[in-house]
């Protein structure tokens, strides 16, 4: 598979706009400019905006801030006008964060984007979400609320990356999902993925309609999340039978091709911001058209016997996988069992990077007494009551609000709180955009 030879800025299937440029809009902003588009992102804070036009964000996602820094041809903006006139293809990357109930995924943000378009009743564009939608949500909503707009067709390319990795997934798949609405826009988002993959001669690209697309995305994360879950029950197998290694057996099994290593490892099972709502998601999608989902909720987290070693139980490495650059912590399985412990009159303690203990402090408070360990200060030593000791010794408490992170589709974290005050539902862009006209 190789590049798109042509970087002629004047093409206009060369400029991208993109509607929300949080943790991974940005990403997908950053490597496309890399591969010669010109880019226009779309975000509601005009600071968050202004810092990326200034190239002075500074992100903890490994790569943004260098491959920012080095971009000369992306632009932010906080007016979503500017996007609809400035590119024919526009991507949607906005949070649809899961809300709990049967909805299993809030898309009042990606709603309220696609009724502001349809409001300036554009012509001949190409819309493409890439956030999480329940399956049928493009043929039984999105396209309904592009009523009144003509030749504008909706697609699908949701994405499949880690948080703390984004660009390495996005530069180096292993599949590109294409929902396409015509084979001009499914071969307009192909040719996006071909011009930035670095493994060209690896990654697959499945065109396909945005209904099959829609269900293939949550059926794939419920696949590996089946995975995990099975290969912690070959290691609780094999941890209560003697002179059995958990890991050599796994090893075996991953190596027959038919089964893969990835994802094949004993330990905590799954968690994070995408896995476990899938799960829910396409299960509570399969009792909708009357299908038992039994095989696509597996055990969000399985009861473990643990051995008390001293007087005190110690969490290390608590985010949501490890190991992990950002500090999201969301559904960590690690911290499920920490609180358990705690809650039943355990000491636990959390040690961690200083990002990850001040998410933690934000989610439990005071459950846990918390180590700070910083690569360049060196360790902290931990304190009751949720506070905790420098390496002087002195005692020391929160020393700025943090809001961490909680969706692929989202910010930093300063940008994730300043949405939050937005809209009690997680922000929408259309709240600074004014009312449609």
């Amino acid at each position: 598979m190789s590049t798109i030879e042509s970087r002629d800025e004047t093409n206009p299937e060369r400029r991208l706009a993109l509607i929300g440029v949080g943790r991974l809009g940005l990403c997908l902003a950053l490597v496309a400019e890399r591969a010669g588009y010109s880019v226009l992102g779309v975000d509601v804070l005009p600071q968050y905006v202004d810092a990326i036009n200034g190239r002075s964000l500074k992100s903890n996602e490994p790569k943004v801030t260098d491959y920012l820094r080095a971009s000369k041809r992306l632009r932010a903006t906080t007016q979503l006008e500017e996007a609809i006139d400035f590119s024919d293809h526009l991507m949607v990357l906005v949070a649809t964060p899961s809300t709990g109930g049967a909805r299993h995924y809030d898309v009042t943000q990606l709603s309220r984007v696609l009724m502001h378009i349809n409001s300036k009743k554009p012509r001949n564009k190409i819309i493409t979400i890439c956030c999480t939608v329940m399956p049928g949500y493009i043929a039984t909503i999105g396209r309904a609320l592009l009523s009144d707009c003509e030749n504008v067709q909706l697609q699908y390319n949701p994405e499949f990356i880690q948080q703390g990795n984004i660009i390495e997934g996005l530069e180096r798949p292993d599949t590109v999902l294409i929902g396409e609405s015509s084979t001009y826009g499914g071969d307009l988002v192909e040719r996006l993925w071909r011009s930035f993959v670095r493994n060209p001669d690896q990654v697959s690209v499945h065109r396909m309609s945005p209904e099959s697309a829609e269900i293939a995305k949550l059926a794939l994360n419920c696949f590996i999340t089946m995975k995990i879950s099975f290969a912690n029950f070959i290691g609780d197998v094999a941890d209560r039978t003697q002179n059995a290694d958990k890991n050599a057996i796994l090893a075996s099994i991953g190596a027959d091709s038919r089964v893969g290593s990835k994802c094949l490892l004993p330990g905590y099972g799954f968690g994070g911001p995408c896995f476990p709502r899938d799960n829910r998601a396409f299960g509570g999608y399969a009792e909708s058209v009357g299908i038992d989902p039994m095989i696509s909720t597996p055990r969000i987290w399985r009861k473990r016997c643990w051995r008390k070693i001293g007087p005190e139980y110690i969490f290390e490495g608590v985010t949501y996988k490890y190991p992990c650059a950002v500090p999201i912590i969301e559904e960590s399985q690690k911290l499920a069992v920490a609180a358990q412990i705690a809650r039943a009159g355990k000491r636990v303690i959390i040690r961690d990077r200083r990002d990850v203990i001040e998410s933690c402090r934000m989610e439990w408070g005071l459950l846990f007494e918390y180590d700070i360990i910083d690569d360049k200060l060196g360790s902290e030593k931990h304190a009751p009551n949720g506070s905790y000791q420098d390496s002087m010794g002195r005692d020391s408490q929160e020393r700025e609000p943090f809001t961490p992170p909680r969706s692929a589709g989202t910010g930093d974290v300063r940008h994730e709180a300043a949405l939050s005050a937005l809209d009690p539902r997680h922000g929408s862009v259309m709240d600074s955009f004014g009312p449609s006209k």
